[in-house]
């Protein structure tokens, strides 16, 4: 029983090494370059800010409490969420729904200068039954939440294609 253990124990070992010699990240973790990891979000309230503070801070950010004490600022200028039709049925009633999550941001210095700014937008699809409706819209407000995850998760990755923009100082 002691050999199957540390058999175990050394197979374990080894695979975490390797994930993290081939470069893995758990979902949402991947670092930020220096000289924007102490940043400030500006954005609504809401969700969407929720999960990119979360996404950030787990991907090693300090959020500051104030632009004044960042060393880059987060712009969130919008965010928005649409609904469209996808399919209809035989007599002319969507049966299924496209959700659109779409966000703009800039990311800039203290001095207001654009380092980098983007769109991202998630779509997804989903079935309509009028006789469902509780179910829909629960679902909907779960693939809502779904993308919010993955366009601050995508938000993070092209943060992270930062390299062009200097480490600050160290005191």
């Amino acid at each position: 029983i002691k050999l199957t253990y540390l058999r175990n124990v050394i197979l374990t070992a080894m695979l975490a090494l390797a994930l993290a010699a081939c470069g893995f990240h758990l979902r949402g973790n991947i670092p930020l370059p220096s000289g924007i990891s102490n940043m400030f979000i500006e954005a609504p309230k809401g969700g969407f800010n929720d999960q990119l503070s979360l996404v950030l801070s787990n991907a090693g950010a300090e959020l500051a409490t104030g632009p004044g004490g960042a060393d880059v600022v987060l712009k969130i200028t919008s965010a928005t969420t649409n609904r469209t039709v996808g399919t209809l049925d035989a007599r002319g009633k969507a049966d299924s729904y496209n959700l659109i999550f779409s966000v703009s941001y800039r990311l800039e210095d203290p001095a207001g200068k654009i380092i980098r700014s983007a769109s991202i937008n998630e779509t997804r699809r989903y079935n309509f039954n009028p006789e469902l409706v509780i179910e829909t819209e629960s679902e909907e407000a779960d693939l809502l939440t779904d993308m919010e995850q993955e366009a601050a998760i995508n938000i993070v990755r092209q943060l992270a294609s930062v390299t062009d923009y200097p480490a600050p100082p160290v005191q």
